[in-house]
């Protein structure tokens, strides 16, 4: 309890003592994905959320079929470990109840446009509450012409250039086939709250600190090895589809009964892949004597490739190259993902209860301890917890 003043609801229900976050608070005010996935990556190592939306709700909410209950599945994906309610921004006896949870929380996140922000009175919360780490999740940073605009991962993808290396040269750019910029963005939204609550008593000036994790900007640091090769080596790459722009062979095989994923990334990779395909000349042949002479011969090396793994299944060709150590896999379809042994093995797929009735959901991906952190509480429903929180707040501040 905070000198009289309303105190931060606590929810032993959802609390774990055991995970490193456990009794960190946050208050997350963002909507749709890498604000919550940014709060549910600090929510899964322990931290207790309360989720803030508006009268007509987060978007995500609406984003089906499928569903489960009112809600749509693409809602369950980011939303676990934590409590929500409903509160109007724009009602003053709202912004108090925000102003109030602000001022006792140890991060908020948002991902309001700054217009937004300061329409909502928002930019004085974030002055008011000094002990917090605010972050900003935005479609591009601050200091440039796009800040003030909106942002959601299509456009990021586009104008960062990922979809310029992504997609064959016969149908053109694509898109990545999951929101990519939208959940690297949560991630590095997380990652900056974290070192943001590490270094927080070693800011001399006393003030919040504030980090600002805009898509745009993630979306460029994610090009990594293709950012490298323009702007140290003035290359513009182009759209080379499954195949990696620096190593040969590296990309997609035909089998039997469907498609092996193959890397080899060394000359020793490469012989052993050769001798395991009963190939052993290949790597004295001029045209693959070392990467590069096998990157300018790319094509014809993998019509020699293809040629002999169409002669086997993808399981057997798994297991050959798995006991000569050469990385590969099956290109699975989503359902065969969570067929996978290894899924099954470390309960990365968790059941939870849910008022609509039981829920199966990804889990963190990470292990502390070799222990999964588990799923707390399921997705909350809307305003599940408004009445709650609020009689809440009101005793503390009766105390």
């Amino acid at each position: 309890m905070t000198d009289g003043g309303p105190a931060w609801p606590d929810d032993p229900q959802g609390q774990d003592a055991r995970l490193p976050l456990a009794g960190v608070r946050v208050l997350d005010l963002s909507r749709v994905l890498a604000g919550p996935l940014a709060a549910t990556i600090l929510a899964d190592l322990g931290a207790d959320v309360i989720k803030i939306e508006s009268p007509q709700g987060d978007e995500t909410r609406r984003w089906g079929p499928p569903f489960h209950g009112d809600d749509a599945a693409y809602y369950f994906a980011v939303n676990r470990n934590r409590r929500a309610m409903v509160l109007d921004l724009r009602a003053e006896k709202d912004q108090e109840v925000v102003r109030s949870l602000a001022a006792m929380a140890d991060v908020v996140i948002e991902n309001f446009l700054p217009r937004q922000l300061v329409s909502l009175g928002l930019d004085r919360v974030r002055e008011d509450a000094r002990q917090a780490v605010w972050v900003s999740v935005r479609g591009a940073a601050g200091a440039g012409p796009l800040a003030d605009q909106p942002g959601y991962d299509a456009m990021a993808q586009a104008r960062s250039g990922i979809m310029s290396v992504t997609g064959h040269p016969d149908s053109g750019p694509t898109k990545v086939g999951l929101p990519v910029v939208d959940v690297m963005t949560g991630l590095y939204a997380a990652i900056g709250a974290l070192g943001a609550l590490l270094g927080q008593h070693r800011r001399p000036d006393g003030r919040p600190a504030h980090v600002e994790a805009p898509l745009f900007e993630c979306g460029v640091a994610a090009l990594i090895n293709q950012a490298a090769n323009h702007l140290v080596g003035g290359v513009v790459p182009g759209l080379l589809g499954n195949l990696h722009p620096n190593v040969a062979p590296y990309g997609p095989m035909p089998a039997a009964d469907g498609t092996l994923i193959v890397g080899a990334t060394s000359d020793r990779q490469f012989d052993a892949l050769c001798r395991a395909l009963d190939v052993p000349q290949l790597p004295t042949d001029p045209r693959f004597a070392g990467n590069a002479a096998r990157l300018a011969h790319r094509d014809e090396l993998t019509e020699l490739l293809s040629t002999v793994f169409r002669t086997a299944s993808v399981r057997d060709w798994e297991s050959r190259l798995s006991d000569v150590g050469i990385a590969c896999a099956p290109v699975n379809r989503v359902d065969e993902v969570f067929g996978e042994e290894q899924v099954e093995a470390g309960e990365l797929v968790q059941e939870v209860e849910h008022p609509a009735g039981l829920v199966r959901l990804v889990a963190s991906p990470l292990t502390l301890d070799g222990i999964r952190p588990p799923i707390r509480r399921a997705p909350p429903l809307f305003g599940e917890h408004t009445d709650e929180i609020l009689d809440a707040l009101r005793h503390g501040v009766d105390e």
